[in-house]
């Protein structure tokens, strides 16, 4: 006798009495926060999800209805390259997202750390990145409902933030909480601004309509940011950083990196200052990555993804451990020295004999 199939893990998560525990907070921002956490099946068994909640202080009607729209867009959005979203509940008044899960570390994470060092995290690792998160959004761009209607997706908040780098070597695109959609209840005016200003195109500052080729504007930042190793438009102040957006000038990337003028190239596609003279298509800009990687001759994929977040995580953790002895040993002793600086002290008249010892 054939064994009953077994419903799908988003079934299974939608279906009572699934039950949620939090085991630990990953991360928390100005309206939401996100906990790691099992989900606890009827029949025993359980499975690691990531819970995105709605602060308890959050009383906005419009945020809540934003929350709701990510959820719900989510759901429909099924691709390697993006987190899933399982499913969306409200607990008692507090809304909450049932999400995928993905043991690793934000881009952002491993770019500031190489910002620190003013160093470049590498070509190929670079465009094998970008050229997943380029798929990504080719497939979020293009995506359709069930009746085959353009779903009319613009994430709006491309950045290193909202890339995943897993421990396992996946790359994805996750948080449509700003994004763009004709599934929404909530529709963005013009004079409304989502995203992270240091990778807003110039169209937005300037307050114009704005479509998909903003995302590609964002990814190209974000590109230029992995190989310079350091910040394209973010200054010490917003105005510093609108300015520098407005003018769109991009630093030539260093030729004497391997493939750095191909990257150059891809880059001077997707940072322009009029999104006409953009590459506009997601999926091409993936294509012509992955012949790059092919015209070099890369073997570049998971492997070094995983091998990128764990050495990140083995750097952060001997920054975070307590210093050596000698370096306390060394503390200890400038402390005495500062302490009797104005003691007199007979240390002996005469110099030490090394043959009596």
């Amino acid at each position: 006798m054939a064994s009953k199939p077994q419903p799908n893990l988003s079934t299974q998560l939608r279906r009572a009495p699934t039950r949620y525990e939090p085991t630990k907070r990953i991360a928390v921002g100005g309206m939401a926060e996100v906990w790691r956490a099992n989900a606890l099946f009827a029949d025993g068994g359980e499975h690691p999800v990531a819970i995105k909640r709605v602060l308890p202080s959050i009383a906005d009607p419009l945020f809540r209805t934003m929350f709701l729209d990510e959820a719900r867009l989510g759901m429909l959005l099924r691709h390697p390259n993006i987190v899933r979203v399982y499913d969306a509940r409200d607990i008692e008044g507090t809304y909450i997202m049932v999400m995928e899960l993905v043991d690793g570390e934000s881009l952002r994470s491993l770019t500031r750390a190489a910002h620190r060092e003013k160093l470049s995290m590498g070509v190929p690792l670079a465009v094998y990145i970008i050229q997943e998160v380029a798929k990504a959004l080719a497939y979020a761009h293009r995506a359709r409902d069930a009746s085959g209607r353009g779903l009319g997706i613009v994430h709006r908040d491309v950045s290193p933030q909202n890339v995943l780098l897993g421990a396992n070597g996946t790359v994805k695109l996750t948080d449509f909480g700003l994004a763009d959609a004709t599934v929404h209840e909530h529709v963005r005016g013009d004079d409304m601004v989502g995203g992270k200003l240091g990778y807003l195109p110039p169209e937005v500052i300037r307050r114009e309509s704005s479509d998909h080729r903003a995302d590609l504007f964002a990814l190209g930042a974000v590109f230029w940011e992995m190989l310079a190793g350091r910040s394209l438009f973010v200054g010490d102040s917003d105005r510093e950083t609108i300015r520098a957006i407005s003018r769109c000038e991009v630093p030539a990337l260093a030729g004497s990196m391997p493939g750095g003028e191909e990257a150059d190239a891809i880059v001077r596609k997707l940072v322009t200052k009029n999104p006409d003279d953009r590459l506009n298509d997601a999926a091409v800009l993936a294509s012509q990555l992955r012949q790059i990687v092919a015209r070099n001759d890369w073997n570049v994929g998971p492997p070094d993804v995983a091998a990128a977040v764990l050495q990140h995580r083995a750097q952060r953790s001997r920054r975070t451990q307590a210093p050596p002895v000698t370096t306390l040993l060394a503390d200890e002793l400038a402390k005495f020295a500062e302490a009797t600086a104005d003691t007199p002290f007979d240390m002996g008249a005469m110099p030490l004999d090394p043959s009596r010892f």
